[in-house]
């Protein structure tokens, strides 16, 4: 129980603060227990980081495979992900968390960062291209293939990701706007 109370301190901390930030101290006294406590369950600030990676990951894939379930409403169950970048980045300590390590891991973690970070995408976007094979978009209405609209939607939110943490909220909804509007140019008819 006091392993899962850290990890869910050290996730606020890490999203608010950043790795280097961050220290241990923080994190047992969010918890209520002394620092050298924390060494029974975590041999390191690393080790504890990299606990939250996995756990991270599939939650939002679990996010993803519910508001992503194609059909006849694809498309407003796309706009609604890419509009809930925006809400759960501002909810959620797990979004923070994620998005701010998506694009600066710590630097002596990059490789165990990255890895799992790819995994995580190459599932992510089969997610997604069920979701567009199992929806009107697969159909010939555009000229546009399920690789396309796939990788295209991909682009999406990494534009979107970036804008939100560099650019803020309001670009945030600008380029959503014209993401979007593009998007929907392009598979008009679907």
């Amino acid at each position: 129980m006091t392993a899962l109370r850290l990890q869910e301190a050290a996730l606020a901390r890490f999203a608010l603060q950043g790795f280097d930030a961050t220290t241990m101290s923080e994190i047992a006294n969010d918890v209520g227990i002394k620092k050298p406590s924390i060494y029974a369950h975590f041999r390191n600030k690393d080790e504890l980081f990299l606990s939250l990676i996995p756990l991270v990951i599939e939650k939002e894939l679990d996010h993803a495979r519910h508001a992503l379930r194609g059909g006849a409403d694809i498309k407003l169950q796309m706009k609604l992900y890419l509009k809930g970048i925006q809400e759960r980045y501002e909810q959620s300590h797990s979004v923070g968390f994620w998005l701010r390590n998506l694009f600066m891991p710590p630097t002596h973690l990059y490789d165990a960062v990255m890895a799992p970070l790819h995994a995580f995408m190459d599932e992510l976007e089969n997610i997604i291209r069920l979701a567009i094979e199992q929806s009107p978009l697969s159909a010939d209405s555009t000229s546009l293939d399920v690789e396309t609209l796939t990788l295209t939607f991909m682009s999406m939110i990494d534009s979107l990701q970036s804008e939100l943490l560099y650019g803020g909220p309001e670009k945030y909804r600008r380029r959503l706007d014209a993401v979007w509007a593009v998007f929907e140019a392009a598979t008009r008819g679907s």
